[in-house]
């Protein structure tokens, strides 16, 4: 006998602020919606000028392993376009996830969408170094935060 519930909901959208762009992503965030903000990215990535994308996750209620690796290809494909990716509004689920993994000091994190543009606005994006490689002077540790970091 299948078992049927609720279905996951999530609604994206995408607003551009110069050369930033806003992603906010409302509801659950899983394995049967994450082609949805999958999709905005892509459309994201081609857009021409971008140097940060801010992805809002204030409104997200869920996020499962398929959610989060969606976030990771996110930041990954942000530093190899020299994309600047920054969250804003991290709280509750996302944010516990964050943390087990690891990850919580791997994604640049502010508390509003406001604050990380005021950011991205002083500071500019980030730019790769002479002859590539990771900086020495960063303390994300990379991809992946050193485990004492924790």
């Amino acid at each position: 006998m299948p078992v049927t519930g609720p279905r996951s909901t999530l609604k994206v959208a995408s607003a551009v602020h110069g050369a930033a762009v806003v992603v906010r992503v409302e509801g659950d965030l899983d394995a049967g919606t994450v082609h949805l903000l999958h999709d905005e990215l892509h459309r994201v990535w081609e857009s021409p000028g971008i140097s940060v994308l801010v992805i809002d996750v204030a409104e997200l209620m869920f996020c499962d392993s398929r959610g989060l690796s969606e976030l990771i290809s996110a930041l990954q494909r942000g530093q190899a376009l020299n994309v600047r990716l920054m969250l804003s509004g991290v709280q509750g689920v996302l944010r516990r996830v964050l943390t087990i993994t690891g990850l919580r000091n791997v994604f640049e994190q502010h508390p509003t969408v406001a604050e990380a543009l005021g950011h991205a606005a002083d500071a500019g994006p980030r730019h790769p170094r002479p002859g590539g490689g990771p900086d020495p002077d960063s303390d994300s540790g990379g991809l992946y935060e050193i485990a004492g970091d924790r």
